[in-house]
């Protein structure tokens, strides 16, 4: 398999992955008042500017860029948990699994230092809210 074929199947698992990403859920996690409140679920997910589409390139382009410093341990699934806040920032973020791992830091410093998300909704109204983000490196013999 080329280059070109390897990237192409890799960026397909990874929009799969976006589109079936975890939802954030309903229950309020944390609160100080009534504004501050981070819900996990919401009617309206937090999604990055530009769609799924946007979101593969940028993390592809992450991925890539350290591409040569994963070793087979890397590869797999990284749950990384964040919070996007009414205004798009994000903050909190975590790897949930393969914590350890080069895949996780290069993930949570992507998500960490890209642009800012569209907030969630919840009636109409943007919200905090927790966002649980995929992000899969598949071994190149597959």
């Amino acid at each position: 398999m080329n280059s070109v074929s390897k990237v192409f199947r890799f960026i397909s698992i990874v929009l799969i992955a976006f589109l079936l990403s975890v939802s954030v859920h309903a229950q309020t996690k944390k609160s100080d008042s009534a504004n501050n409140a981070i819900l996990d679920k919401v009617e309206i997910e937090a999604s990055f500017p530009g769609g799924p589409q946007a979101w593969v390139k940028y993390i592809s382009n992450a991925i890539q860029d350290n591409i040569n410093s994963f070793r087979r341990s890397d590869y797999g699934t990284c749950i990384v948990r964040f919070i996007v806040d009414t205004k798009g920032r994000i903050s909190d973020v975590e790897a949930t699994t393969m914590k350890k791992s080069r895949l996780a830091k290069v993930a949570v410093d992507a998500i960490s230092n890209g642009p800012r998300w569209k907030p969630a909704q919840q009636n109409g109204k943007f919200v905090n809210a927790y966002r649980l983000q995929p992000v899969i490196l598949e071994s190149p013999g597959k």
